[in-house]
């Protein structure tokens, strides 16, 4: 699948997804179209939590999950590394 160019929503969505995933937040939940957009392109997949398994009540979270391919589009997007900056997906605030 060749990347193509991502607008700037599609690339904040996907950011917003890579911040749930280093921060162990996953799934990403959202209702937005952006989403289920970047599911067919390949760049999301759904993905499901199940919390408290075992216990009396369990909770399913479902959600959405980087691709490969999503997290390198994501990823080439960003600029080239600098270990004195500040990444941007894990900045306070954002």
């Amino acid at each position: 699948m060749a990347i193509s160019r991502l607008t700037k929503k599609q690339i904040q969505a996907l950011e917003n997804v890579f911040a749930a995933e280093i921060t162990d937040r996953l799934p990403f939940q959202s209702k937005a179209r952006i989403y289920a957009g970047l599911v067919e392109a390949g760049y999301l997949q759904p993905d499901t939590r199940t919390f408290g398994l075992g216990e009396r009540f369990p909770v399913t979270v479902y959600g959405y999950a980087l691709t490969h391919a999503g997290r390198y589009a994501y990823c080439a997007q960003c600029p080239a590394w600098d270990e004195t900056a500040e990444s941007p997906a894990v900045r306070p605030g954002s």
